[in-house]
């Protein structure tokens, strides 16, 4: 099974798709980022996340997709209000296509790969990437994405949620 975790973000959001296999074997399918453009307007930007986001569902046909929660800071409320429209668009491109959507938190994603809540950015990207194999990613998105995604793999095998294993939660959004 797929497992496409997101990383949200209106300038670049991240994307990185596991590959789940028996035995709780897991590898890394592919990760990048959807860029938008400052010089256009917000709808449009949203647009082409949703989009852009859409082909790449179909490419890999996840069986669930995880995205970190946002979190805003209160001076800046216009920020928390474009990362709200973006987990829209996340959020419609996903049940658009049936699948099921898992929150996870920027802490249980430290506890998850670095065994420690307040891990720093650097710590969880060496995790992520001892844990699949691979070498350094370029997107520093990416690499959070991916970090997300393992945490749902990690979740499931641990028996906290039982949508990754394709039962119905409460926790997933369904069609």
């Amino acid at each position: 099974m797929v497992i496409l975790g997101i990383d949200p973000g209106l300038a670049s959001m991240g994307f990185g798709a596991i590959t789940c296999g028996p035995s709780s074997s897991v590898s890394l399918n592919k990760c990048g980022s959807i860029r938008t453009s400052p010089e256009q307007h917000v709808s449009q930007r949203l647009f082409q996340i949703h989009s852009d986001l859409g082909r790449l569902i179909e490419t890999l046909k996840p069986g669930v997709v995880a995205v970190e929660d946002i979190f805003s800071l209160v001076r800046y409320p216009k920020a928390g209000m474009m990362l709200g429209g973006v987990m829209a668009v996340i959020y419609l491109a996903v049940v658009q296509n049936g699948i099921d959507v898992v929150e996870v938190t920027p802490r249980e994603v430290k506890n998850a790969l670095a065994a420690y809540g307040a891990a720093t950015k650097v710590q969880v990207r060496e995790a992520t990437r001892r844990a699949l194999g691979i070498g350094e990613v370029k997107s520093l998105h990416a690499a959070d994405a991916l970090a997300v995604a393992l945490t749902v793999f990690y979740r499931s095998y641990r028996g906290k949620d039982d949508i990754v294993l394709g039962r119905s939660a409460e926790k997933g959004i369904r069609r």
